[in-house]
Parts: C-alpha cells; structure tokens; sequence
C-alpha cells in the first residue's frame, strides 16, 4: 500500500475483528462473515488537521485509512458497513486478497468500490479535509475532478448501472425468445434504454 502522506499520518495499529463482530446488534450471519473472510483488520493512517495541515469541517474532522486482508477473494460490503457504522469518520479501506487489492469508501449511505488491481493516485491536499474526502470518492469512481455535483454525478452512474444491467437481461431473453413479435418489443425496449443511456452520458 503507497500512500503519499507523511510519517506523522501513520498509525499501524492492529484491530482485533471481534471489536465489530461481537456487538450485539449485528446477525450470526455478518459475525460468521468475519470469521470466515477476514484475516485481519490494520488501522494504517490517521488523516487529520494536526498532521497532515488541511483544514477540518464541521461535516469531516478526520479521515482514516483501514487495511482490510481477506482470507477469500469477495466484496466485503456487510463488514465495510459495520465497521463505518461503529466508527464516525470516513474510511478508505484498502482491500487486500494474496497480491490483489481494490480500494473502498462510504459516501452518504452507499459502499462504492475500485476495480481490483487499479493503482489510483489519491489526492490527500486540498482546500479542507471534506473536499480530500470527495477527491478519494472521485478517484474510487472515475469520477473527474472537475465536477462539482459530487451526489448528482454518482447517482448519475448507479442510473447508468441499472440501465445496464436491464439491457443485459433483456439480451439474454431476446436470444432464447422463440416468438417473432416478442423478439421484436423486446429490442424495442432496449432500443429506448439505449437512448436513456446516451442523453444520460450527455447530461
């Protein structure tokens, strides 16, 4: 993991799994995801006003840094919302399964994840913490820097995603679809998403 932050941002501090995984509040489900796919939980930096000298917000005071090692490649999105649940700062977590990783962060009350293996550059100067905060959720999703609606954008591509995923299925329906008519409003379906898709990539 490189990260370009100063020695006075590093913390290195073990975090034992059952910290999360015993409260009460959470399923025998999500506790046996922890035992089962997680190998260890490492708080590896502390991003804050006195050591990095960006300014803090009302909204953001700090932002930490958690390496997350698995035991089995997956998307860990049940133990990423434990453990922001129990902890009020936002986290870039760092995912590593043997040589491959991916990076993670919460934004509003959705989980957005890099592809695995991508090096991303992450941006830790700016005018105040909160807009370091959106820099990584920009990087994280492909986002540009230069687009200031940070919500607006990312519920843009959860749209862009669905509509996707709608087309996919449809395609696979019109291949085993036997009925000419059929075949023929379903193409005309995906036709309009499409269409959806294209003035969505505009806007």
């Amino acid at each position: 993991m490189m990260f370009n932050l100063p020695k006075e941002c590093s913390v290195n501090k073990f975090i034992p799994k059952k910290t999360f995984y015993k409260k009460v509040n959470i399923s025998k489900m999500i506790q046996q995801e922890f035992v089962d796919k997680v190998e260890k939980i490492i708080w590896k930096y502390k991003i804050s006003e006195e050591n990095i000298n960006v300014s803090k917000t009302e909204n953001v005071e700090e932002i930490e840094i958690f390496e997350l090692v698995l035991k089995e490649k997956y998307e860990g999105k049940n133990i990423i919302k434990v453990i922001t649940k129990e902890i009020a700062y936002p986290i870039l977590f760092f995912i590593k399964f043997n040589e491959e990783f991916q990076y993670a962060i919460k934004y509003k009350d959705n989980i957005y994840f890099s592809e695995w293996n991508n090096n991303i550059k992450f941006n830790f100067v700016d005018f105040n913490l909160e807009k370091v905060y959106e820099n990584i959720v920009k990087a994280i999703t492909n986002i540009g820097d230069n687009i200031e609606n940070l919500q607006k954008e990312l519920d843009k591509q959860q749209e862009l995603i669905k509509i996707q995923n709608e087309i996919n299925k449809l395609e696979n329906q019109i291949k085993k679809e036997q009925q000419f008519n059929k075949k023929v409003e379903i193409n005309k379906r995906i036709l309009e998403l499409k269409e959806k898709m294209e003035i969505l990539n505009v806007n």
